[in-house]
């Protein structure tokens, strides 16, 4: 669901576009928002589909990206996406952009509400999604508010047995004080470790390595 805050043009992001020009031109247009995946964190998500061959992709929350990414699964006629997403409405409108175009096969969204401290997706939709996630987008709950700032802390502690070996996890906005903390948060209790691409404001991580960017 999109947030609303506001992001200066960075130079990033506007070669970011043109990088994504094929599956921007790809279907038809698309409502693009403040609170959408930056232009530069969705090309590292594309980067990792494609140099690391992923085929089994989850996001956490849902939007325009779902809708970029499920174009570029079909361009590579494999693998396919599954979102969590808290908001119904929402839900339903990315649901409808899928299948105006017929990307049903590639991407589907899965209405999660959220349950427990912090809020997070609750676990009977988990049964939705693969049992070898391969990469892992976390660019939901909203976590904007003051009081929800650690509202995607439980991404990887729950989803972390259902990871494939070789699997990458990308964390989103960590210009913000809550995702470096929750990133903190994982290397001190997990074995996953991250690089973090400053100008994109996303993590990316691997088992026991901090991977290097593509």
């Amino acid at each position: 669901m999109p947030s609303p805050r506001v992001v200066p043009h960075h130079p990033a992001d506007l070669e970011a576009w043109q990088v994504l020009r094929p599956l921007l031109d790809a279907g038809p247009y698309l409502p693009w928002s403040s609170g959408a995946l930056r232009p530069a964190a969705l090309v590292r998500a594309c980067n990792e589909v494609v140099l690391g061959d992923r085929r089994a992709v989850v996001e956490c929350g849902s939007g325009m990206s779902t809708v970029v990414l499920a174009r570029l699964l079909r361009q590579r006629e494999a693998g396919q996406l599954v979102a969590l997403e808290h908001d119904e409405g929402w839900a339903q409108r990315v649901h409808d952009l899928l299948r105006r175009e017929a990307l049903q096969d590639r991407a589907r969204v899965v209405h999660a509400p959220l349950d427990g401290d912090p809020p997070w997706y609750a676990e009977a939709a988990l049964d939705d999604l693969p049992m070898a996630i391969d990469l892992l987008l976390v660019d939901g709950p909203p976590a904007y508010l003051p009081g929800d700032e650690h509202r995607r802390a439980p991404a990887l502690t729950t989803l972390d047995d259902r990871l494939a070996h070789g699997a990458t996890v990308v964390l989103d906005d960590i210009d913000r004080p809550g995702e470096r903390a929750v990133l903190e948060g994982w290397e001190t209790a997990t074995a996953w470790r991250f690089a973090r691409d400053e100008v994109a404001a996303v993590a990316v991580g691997a088992r026991d390595r901090a991977p290097t960017l593509l």
